[in-house]
């Protein structure tokens, strides 16, 4: 590609996607989108919640020879696990209570196009294997139906997990893994790419000034550097939000440090007193002590120091409800023995399991709840273990 054509690509990246960047990281992963756009190759994106995989994979699928076909996403974690399948590859009528009539499944509907499954990590193995057969042969058959369907569409796959770590724990087949894995596209989180901030702030900033009919003033230098400092732990999602959220109110007018402190979680930012003296070391300008500020910050650390001495009693309280499971479980079956094999993970996690569920007495949902995790995932847990006989 000449450089007038790859220029002209990424400013189409920009305008109609809203791929905005000029970091090494994400420049990098714009020019592999580029290369794998006009292939047919499946795509596995990787990243944190809100990098903006989605964005990548509507992009991959506008800038392809597929572009005027369907382009279908799928939330595989927003589905629940009975009906991902029927979703996925349709029905016959009759297939499963409540299938009143024959159903197409995405895979039909985008024939011809791209599916995307964001949050691969969470399909169950069975239908791992089913989408295993898709992507060899572009073949499936519909829940209740022996007639063997053929279509013709690109798959890209997304996931914030380690689907490796996934392959070795069990959760995740193998040969999946690397058929999905033909091209790897991991986006950066926006921390690790902190020079891409002004062009991301100016460009939500004028979007949503646009959307609401005003006109935007702008942004001081302070605010960009406590917007450099944050976590970002929502990643692009997190700062669209919160530009958005000072473009409406202030109703375009510049946006000040103020109100990025204002706005933005006060946990995650700087300091106010070491953000100023970041900033005057920065500029090479000696500022004067503002006591007011410091006084501020005392309040707020005294504030945040009660909060955690809460924080601490809730988690005394938390460890004080478990006591009762723990001590239940070493007495029937020593967790802590001199079997090496009872240290391993997967093994405490099963002793865990079967502890809470014996705890209340064989609730699933209470036995979730108590784990922190979601009953789908439990369920996943007890045929693992092969515990789903004994609960």
């Amino acid at each position: 590609m000449s450089q007038q054509a790859k220029t002209a690509a990424l400013r189409l990246l920009q305008l109609r996607y809203g791929i905005i960047g000029e970091s090494p990281a994400i420049v990098e992963a714009i020019e592999q989108l580029l290369q794998v756009a006009p292939t047919d190759l499946t795509v596995l994106i990787t990243g944190e919640t809100g990098t903006g995989k989605d964005v990548f994979a509507r992009a991959i699928h506008g800038l392809s020879p597929r572009r005027k076909a369907p382009f279908i996403s799928v939330n595989c974690g927003a589905i629940p696990e009975t009906l991902l399948e029927s979703e996925l590859f349709g029905h016959e009528k009759g297939a499963f209570t409540g299938a009143v009539e024959q159903r197409k499944g995405f895979f039909e509907v985008a024939d011809g196009g791209t599916i995307f499954l964001d949050e691969i990590g969470e399909m169950p193995l069975g239908t791992q294997v089913k989408l295993l057969r898709v992507l060899e042969s572009g073949e499936f058959t519909r829940l209740g139906s022996t007639k063997v369907i053929t279509v013709n569409v690109r798959v890209i796959a997304a996931t914030n997990r380690d689907l490796a770590y996934e392959v070795r724990q069990g959760m995740f087949r193998e040969d999946l893994y690397y058929r999905l894995n033909a091209v790897h596209l991991h986006l950066p989180p926006l921390r690790k790419r902190p020079e891409d901030i002004p062009l991301l702030v100016e460009y939500f900033a004028a979007k949503v000034a646009e959307r609401i009919g005003t006109t935007y003033e702008g942004i001081d230098d302070d605010a960009i550097f406590l917007l450099q400092q944050h976590n970002w732990r929502g990643n692009i999602r997190e700062l669209r939000n919160l530009v958005e959220t000072l473009v409406t109110i202030g109703h375009g007018r510049r946006i000040t440090a103020e109100d990025v402190r204002r706005y933005l979680k006060r946990e995650e930012i700087p300091e106010p007193s070491r953000a100023l003296v970041l900033h005057s070391a920065a500029h090479a300008q000696a500022q004067p002590i503002d006591l007011a500020l410091v006084y501020h910050t005392l309040l707020q650390i005294q504030a945040e120091m009660s909060a955690l001495r809460g924080a601490l009693g809730a988690l005394a309280e938390r460890i004080a409800q478990w006591q009762p499971m723990i001590s239940a479980q070493r007495s029937e079956d020593d967790v802590f023995s001199r079997d090496p094999d009872d240290f391993r993970l997967d093994e405490m996690e099963r002793r865990l399991i079967v502890a809470a569920l014996k705890r209340f007495n064989g609730s699933r949902r209470s036995a979730a709840r108590a784990l922190g995790i979601s009953e789908r995932t439990l369920y996943r847990k007890l045929h693992e273990y092969n515990l789903t006989e004994m609960f």
